[in-house]
């Protein structure tokens, strides 16, 4: 059987623990590329998030974000397929947040926001190495199609 396309998670399955890819991964990654199968990564993880394994791996083509909401290819910059949310829905999500002190983060395809720094944002800098873009909400959502 030739296979023509291989789709790989990133965390929990290509990263392991220590947050690294192994080496018989990568050897093996490697061969399928080599053998003509597109390998792409298949993740719940924003487009920006996941750039330090696409670079290690050398995966110029198109992986799947945010759980199936984006399909493009971040080297250069193409989408094939987005699901945003719907604009109200958004706003809704930005006044609830607020009622209730919740710090929230939004994503387009190619853009992290925050309205301030919070243990996420923190987070997120260190484990993914994104640094969100700090923005007032109120009219985020009529400039930017926001996907997660």
């Amino acid at each position: 059987m030739n296979y023509k396309l291989l789709l790989v998670d990133i965390d929990g399955t290509l990263l392991g623990k220590n947050g690294t890819i192994s080496a018989e991964d990568r050897n093996a990654l490697a061969k399928a590329c080599d053998l003509g199968v597109q390998v792409s990564l298949s993740t719940g993880r924003a487009a920006q998030a996941s750039l330090g394994v696409i670079s290690q791996l050398s995966l110029d083509c198109y992986h799947i974000f945010f759980d199936g909401a984006l399909v493009s290819n971040p080297s250069n910059g193409k989408e094939i397929y987005a699901q945003p949310i719907n604009k109200m829905v958004v706003r809704q999500a930005v006044e609830f947040a607020r009622l209730n002190e919740i710090g929230l983060e939004l994503y387009s395809a190619t853009h992290y926001f925050a309205e301030r720094e919070t243990w996420s944002t923190i987070a997120h800098r260190q484990y993914f190495g994104i640094e969100p873009a700090f923005v007032d909400f109120d009219r985020l959502w009529n400039y930017e199609e926001i996907i997660k």
